[in-house]
């Protein structure tokens, strides 16, 4: 049989590559991967001598989009692996320009680190911002302003909305607040094949996914790491952080895709007993 020297598009993005005797990577997303930060890669960051600032970090997607440091986020390490700190109080935060993703409203995106205790409800692990009009645009915010008790806020607009059902946010129904400095990962997938929008915290929804999914998000819009879609920024450790603009699974309900982006985060960043018993990756990577 022969082999595939060179594998793009759709066909392998998603599937899992461990059958083809390697194991899964966020490269398996092929041309749906349209941003992944991976500051454990060395090669994609550096850091000013003798204060260990951030100076600089590379997009490991094949899009290369420019990423943007605020302030001064500074290098630390887990599981010896390289990370980014972020300091709450320092304004510092991660930014890109003008971000384009698919205008088919599909688009997942998935977070792995910690973060520090909010002060303002708008506290934003991560923000998709658009200025256009109108601005169907998310963040995952904490929802309260001194635990992480979490939501999914959407555009605030009347009509045109993305969810009419939904409205301006989603509140996790999760039931336990995100810790300070404890190691986690989070989920939001766009799902507008199949009518679908939903959060996941280590693997579990963190709310009922929302079926109601009239308008597409914005194609075009800037995508913040530690920021709001405002001027709010927040802090917390950055493992690594990935986007993509295809669906979360190969059809109506099926997850494939954004559970094997779980399974490499989780036993990558050592989640996987945070991983619920019925995830098919719990016992063994992608």
């Amino acid at each position: 049989m022969p082999i595939l020297s060179t594998v793009t598009g759709s066909f392998f993005a998603g599937r899992r590559a461990s059958a083809y005797g390697t194991a899964w990577a966020p490269t398996n997303l092929g041309n749906d991967l349209r941003m992944w930060i991976n500051p454990s890669d060395t090669s994609t960051t550096t850091f000013q001598s003798g204060t260990n600032h951030l100076t600089s970090i590379t997009d490991s997607s094949s899009v290369g989009t420019t990423i943007n440091i605020n302030n001064t986020p500074h290098q630390s390490t887990e599981d010896n692996k390289e990370i980014i700190v972020f300091d709450h109080a320092s304004n510092e935060y991660l930014s890109t320009g003008s971000f384009q993703i698919a205008d088919s409203g599909n688009h997942w995106a998935i977070f792995a680190g910690t973060i520090q205790e909010p002060n303002n409800s708008k506290d934003s692990i991560w923000s998709f911002d658009t200025t256009e009009s109108p601005a169907r645009d998310y963040a995952i915010s904490s929802g309260d302003p001194s635990e992480f008790d979490g939501e999914l806020d959407l555009d605030g607009l009347s009509s045109n909305r993305i969810s009419s059902n939904a409205g301006n946010l989603i509140a996790f129904t999760s039931g336990t607040p995100l810790a300070e400095n404890t190691n986690f990962m989070i989920l939001c997938y766009f799902d507008k094949s199949h009518g679908e929008i939903g959060v996941r915290i280590n693997g579990s929804n963190a709310f009922t996914p929302e079926t109601d999914y009239d308008n597409s998000i914005k194609s075009t819009a800037g995508m913040n790491i530690f920021r709001n879609r405002g001027s709010q920024s927040y802090g917390g450790k950055l493992f690594e952080f990935m986007v993509s603009d295809g669906q979360p699974g190969t059809g109506s309900g099926d997850k494939t895709y954004i559970e094997q982006a779980e399974g490499y985060i989780a036993h990558k960043w050592g989640l996987t007993a945070s991983l619920p018993v019925s995830h098919p990756y719990k016992s063994s990577a992608p």
